[in-house]
C-alpha cells in the first residue's frame, strides 16, 4: 500500500512541474487581466487535526520564477527553503505539536501550483483545511473537510 501511494506521490509532483513547465510558455493576451509574469505572490495556509497512524497526506506548492536559476522561492513557518521552487508536507510533518503550515513565497513568482491529496484507508477521520492566498486575494478556502474512507480530498490548482 505504502510503494502504491509513494507512485502517486511522485506521479503527482511531476504532473505539477510538467504544468507549471507548460503553462510558462504560453503567449500572453493583451486583454488578459491577470497580474503580468513574475508578479504573483502566494501564501498557503494549511492545517490538519486528527490524523491518524494510517492517514495518508501530501501537499506539493510549486513556483517558478521568471528566471530559472532562482531555486529558493519559498518560506515555511517563518524559515527559507534555500534551493527549494518546491515544497512538500506528508504525513510526519503534522504527527508533532505543529498542526498548521504557512507557506509563502518569498520572490515573486510566474507559475503557481498546488497539489493535495489526503486519504483515510482505515475508518478513521481527521480534518484538513486549505487557504490560498494569490497576491493577497483569497482563491480557496477549504475549512475542516473531513477526510474519510469514503471521501477523501484530491486537487490539483494553478494560480
Amino acid at each position: 500500500m505504502k510503494k502504491h501511494l509513494s507512485k502517486k506521490l511522485v506521479a503527482a509532483i511531476a504532473l505539477v512541474v510538467l504544468i507549471a513547465g507548460l503553462t510558462s510558455c504560453g503567449k500572453k493576451d493583451s486583454d488578459d487581466s491577470t497580474p503580468a509574469s513574475g508578479d504573483r505572490t502566494a501564501k498557503f495556509t494549511i492545517t490538519v487535526t486528527g490524523a491518524t497512524e494510517s492517514a495518508y497526506l501530501s501537499f506539493v506548492m510549486v513556483g517558478l520564477t521568471n528566471n530559472p536559476s532562482e531555486s529558493t522561492v519559498w518560506k515555511v513557518n517563518g524559515e527559507v527553503q534555500n534551493n527549494q521552487s518546491g515544497v512538500s508536507l506528508g504525513k510526519n510533518n503534522f504527527s508533532g505539536s505543529t498542526k498548521t503550515y504557512v507557506i509563502e513565497s518569498i520572490k515573486p513568482l510566474s507559475n503557481i501550483s498546488a497539489g493535495i491529496q489526503c486519504l483515510s484507508p482505515g475508518n478513521e477521520t481527521y480534518k484538513v483545511s486549505y487557504k490560498a492566498e494569490i497576491n493577497g486575494v483569497v482563491k480557496e478556502d477549504l475549512k475542516d473537510f473531513t477526510v474519510s474512507k469514503a471521501t477523501d480530498l484530491t486537487r490539483d490548482y494553478t494560480y
